[in-house]
Parts: C-alpha cells; sequence; structure tokens
C-alpha cells in the first residue's frame, strides 16, 4: 500500500491508536505504546456518547445540527488524575462547512462538562483529532470555528488538540500539539511510533479490530475482513491440533475474538461486536458446520455464538485439520456477510441439535 494512502486507511489509523495504548516491552514494541507510557489505557472503542439528557433537550429545542450520540474512535483514561482523552480520526481535515461538522459538534460537547457528567468519575477530558500531515492547521481552524458556533449558541464545549502522522524517512511520526502536551503533562511534541514504513508495508498484521468500512480501493476493501478472519483462523487450527481425542473443544464467538484480538474485544461498541461476531459466524463458523454435518455427523455441533468439535480418532482429527488448513486458501469467503436470516439461523441451531 503506498504510504499516502497507508496513513489515510480508516482501519491503518484506528488499530494504530489501539496499539498505542497497550502495554508492550520497552525494548520490543510493535507500535510505540505512547498512551501507555502517559499513563493511559483503554476505555471504549467505537461506543456512542450519550449527551445528559438536558443537554440533549437543549440542542432539539434550538434545532442545531449537532450529533447527540457522537461515537470517539477511541477513548482513553488515566484513574492518575480521571482525565480522558477522546480520539477521533480522520482522513483529512475538514471545513465547519463539511457534513462532518454534525459529528465534529457533537464530539466537541461530550468534551466539555458533558463528560464528567456522563463519565464519573472521570473529570477532564482533551478532544484529538488525528490526521494525516499537512492537515493539522485546518483542523485546529475547523474546530476553533466550531467551538465559537457553539459558544455562541449557549453551550459549552471542550478542549481540542489536534495530531499529525506523517513520514520522516522510513518513520512514522506522530505529532501533538500544546494543548495535548498541557493535559498529559508530555514534554515532547513528536514521537516514531512505527519504523520501516515505506510503499510495500503491509498492515494486516497490525489489525487488532475489524473495520467494516470499505476501503475506495476495490482491491483492499476486505482487506481488514481478511486479517481479522486469518487471526481468528490461525487459532482454531492451533486449539484444535493440542485437544486430545474424545475431549470436547467448546468454543464461543466471544471467546475467540477475545483471544484473537489480545483482549481488545472487550472495549469495543456493541455495534462493531455485532459486526465482528456475524463475520466470524458466517465465514467461519457456519463454513465449518456446513461442510462436516453430511460427511462425519456429529463431528462438529453449531449453535448461535459456540462451536463445539469432539475426534473420535487420530485420523479424524488428522483430516479435519488438513481441511482447515486448506480452507484458508480456497474455501472461506472475505467478503461482506448478507444480513442474518433468523429463521435460516434457527433451522440450523435445530439441525445441529441433532
Amino acid at each position: 500500500m503506498k504510504t499516502e494512502a497507508l496513513l489515510r486507511d480508516p482501519g491503518f489509523q484506528l488499530n494504530l491508536l489501539l496499539w498505542m495504548a497497550r502495554e508492550q516491552p520497552a525494548q520490543a514494541y510493535v507500535v510505540r505504546p505512547l498512551f501507555h507510557e502517559l499513563g493511559f489505557d483503554l476505555l471504549y472503542i467505537e461506543r456512542p456518547f450519550d449527551m445528559p439528557e438536558e443537554l440533549a433537550g437543549v440542542i432539539a429545542a434550538k434545532g442545531l445540527d449537532i450529533n447527540v450520540k457522537p461515537e470517539p474512535d477511541v477513548l482513553l483514561r488515566r484513574d492518575s488524575d480521571k482525565k480522558a482523552l477522546y480520539i477521533e480520526t480522520k482522513a483529512s481535515a475538514f471545513s465547519a462547512a463539511s457534513s462532518n461538522a454534525k459529528q465534529a459538534r457533537g464530539h466537541l460537547l461530550a468534551a466539555g462538562p458533558a463528560f464528567a457528567e456522563v463519565m464519573r468519575p472521570l473529570r477532564q477530558c482533551l478532544l484529538c483529532y488525528v490526521v494525516p500531515d499537512g492537515g493539522e492547521s485546518s483542523m485546529d481552524a475547523c474546530l476553533t470555528n466550531l467551538r465559537d458556533e457553539l459558544t455562541r449558541s449557549g453551550l459549552q464545549p471542550g478542549p481540542h488538540s489536534v495530531h499529525g502522522l506523517k513520514l520522516n524517512g522510513t518513520d512514522l511520526v506522530y505529532a501533538w500539539d500544546a494543548a495535548f502536551r498541557d493535559h498529559t503533562g508530555s514534554t515532547d511534541d513528536s514521537v516514531a511510533i512505527l519504523h520501516y514504513v515505506n510503499d510495500d508495508t503491509d498492515p494486516s498484521p497490525l489489525f487488532l479490530v475489524y473495520c467494516d468500512q470499505d476501503y475506495p480501493d476495490p482491491e483492499r476493501q476486505d482487506l481488514c475482513r481478511h486479517a481479522l478472519q486469518n487471526q481468528v483462523h490461525a487459532a482454531l487450527l492451533c486449539e484444535l491440533s493440542l485437544t486430545p481425542i474424545d475431549a470436547v473443544y467448546v468454543r464461543t464467538l466471544d471467546q475467540l475474538l477475545q483471544a484473537t484480538t489480545d483482549g481488545i474485544f472487550q472495549y469495543i461498541g456493541g455495534a462493531r461486536q455485532k459486526s465482528m461476531r456475524h463475520l466470524i459466524r458466517d465465514n467461519i463458523f457456519k463454513r465449518i458446520f456446513a461442510f462436516w454435518r453430511e460427511k462425519e455427523p456429529g463431528l462438529v455441533r453449531l449453535e448461535e455464538r459456540t462451536i463445539t468439535v469432539q475426534f473420535r480418532d487420530a485420523a479424524q482429527q488428522e483430516a479435519f485439520l488438513d481441511w482447515l488448513e486448506d480452507c484458508k486458501r480456497t474455501d472461506f469467503k472475505v467478503t461482506t456477510p448478507p444480513p442474518e436470516e433468523v429463521p435460516l439461523l434457527n433451522m440450523m441451531e435445530s439441525q445441529s441439535g441433532n
């Protein structure tokens, strides 16, 4: 992927932030854990922020163009001083006249006094917009204009900060402003967070969370889906190869996704969790069940979120694992699954119990 496109990639941007918030070895990190070094930990990923009822009522009464359920990409907390970072990524800066302004107004209000009201015991929040290099000043101007607009409407927006992603040779550098330094206590204004980045860099190994936004490039639309499925597929192969004969292997979707995202799954908003479950259930669990229910009845059982496998002998286990390994290259689709069909799902669950 071209480096310019990489810095604008929604899946890459989101997962980069997650690595920056994860504890990692000081001399062997994947992405420098800047936020963790500053004392911040994950709180939420893509969960809607519910405005206080009174504030939402004022917004409705005034007919203001404000999203009353804004959804930050990442929300971080620091328990030592009850501070938070409310982070939103964008492929490029935008203006106050953009359709993105409705969401930005919501973010600004969420980062104001409303934050302490909704997110107790956290007390102070900083809205951080992350954009590719060159868009920082435009993004700051936009947010400043929107803050002034909200203030004139009698509302109380919170403070904001603008961060940039840029390449310095083959180093990916994350840069920030004085507002971020003041809020976090950082003494720097930029750090290299990822090394050896070039046009041949494959971002998929960094993906902890599936991003269901389509890519402008049709050839890369399935990138995040493929990355997540590969991780789940690898986990199944590993665990099933270690399963003793006659032992019952039972895994839920949530257990596998929690393991393959290194614990990140628990922080994800409900809508994204649902889409990840749907992807793995339809593209992996159902595919496994559909193939083996006729070939080896009773080997695989499938319920709504749980797959059960029990090998009767070593030959059956070997045949199953060989097939599962081959499926990675041939049979597992990576496109977005169709909408859930409840009658069909119920029918399959009934069959799985036979």
